[in-house]
């Protein structure tokens, strides 16, 4: 997007009346809100009550413009732009479902990790009864996608300082170079089972009468896999769809993405204990 451009789109529409505000603090970083603000990626995935799809057109420092699909029929053009300096944000519906429409955001940190939002909707004048049970609307819906952010970005904001506070390598290259989990007859019951090697957590599954050991992270934004299903050895991650295979740990999308290398996972035929050693060993 153009700078002129930009500037015009962040002049508020006057044709447009206000049809409610909401307010809260989410317990975030505003460098984490700002990212989230950014992510257009995550809308049908962790939103997938309120988006069933995202086609993007455009996006830069400036936002960005995308197609969104509100369940089987309702389509709506969506662009988002940003005043930092300013600490606020516009998210316009140009055409389709809701056109047209504003929905301004002003940030304010409070603390390291506490921030302040304030959300106005504007909409196309109406009566003040239908205006009204707009607003209401608007304000059900918002509480549900902030709610459902603040969750994302407070995972994300632990397992950033969980990275950069920890002192281990990668994967179990680092860790012992084997440790017993305990008799599977013991371990089955309670698969998925989690545990640590290497510094690192990971999750251990049975995959076709197989044991294998996948990474707890996606290596995308760091979203959860510990309570993903696994569909024909494939995760998903929840956040944003990402897949990853869980033997090779490579993307099942084509992506240049692969999960943190996991410890090798054997069955000792003697004692009959789970066994996981790092990569290579015996």
């Amino acid at each position: 997007m153009r700078e002129a451009d930009r500037r015009a789109a962040l002049i508020p529409d006057p044709d447009l009346v206000r049809a409610a505000i909401y307010e809260r603090e989410i317990q975030a970083s505003l460098e984490r809100v700002w990212e989230n603000v950014h992510d257009w990626e995550h809308l049908p995935w962790l939103h997938s009550e309120a988006f069933s799809a995202i086609d993007l057109q455009e996006a830069g420092d400036w936002g960005w413009r995308a197609t969104v699909a509100m369940g089987r029929e309702a389509r709506a053009e969506i662009e988002l732009v940003t005043d930092p300096a300013a600490g606020h944000y516009v998210a316009r519906t140009r055409a389709g479902a809701g056109a047209p429409s504003e929905i301004w955001t002003r940030l304010d940190p409070l603390a390291p990790h506490r921030t302040a939002i304030h959300v106005e909707f504007r909409v196309q004048p109406m009566p003040e009864d239908a205006l009204r049970q707009l607003g209401q609307g608007y304000v059900s819906l918002y509480t549900l996608l902030w709610n459902q952010d603040e969750e994302m970005m407070r995972i994300r904001e632990a397992a950033l300082a969980e990275r950069a506070g920890r002192s281990g390598g990668q994967g179990g290259e680092d860790g012992p170079e084997t440790i017993s989990l305990g008799s599977l007859a013991l371990l089955r019951p309670k698969l998925p089972w989690v545990f640590g090697y290497g510094g690192h957590r990971f999750r251990l599954v049975e995959e076709g009468g197989e044991l294998i050991a996948h990474a707890m992270e996606c290596p995308h934004m760091l979203g959860p896999l510990g309570d993903c299903s696994v569909e024909d050895g494939i995760l998903e991650c929840p956040w944003h769809g990402y897949r990853f295979d869980i033997r090779s740990g490579e993307s099942a999308d084509g992506r240049s993405l692969r999960l943190r290398p996991a410890p090798r996972v054997t069955l000792d035929p003697e004692t009959g204990e789970v066994i996981v050693s790092r990569h290579g060993s015996a």
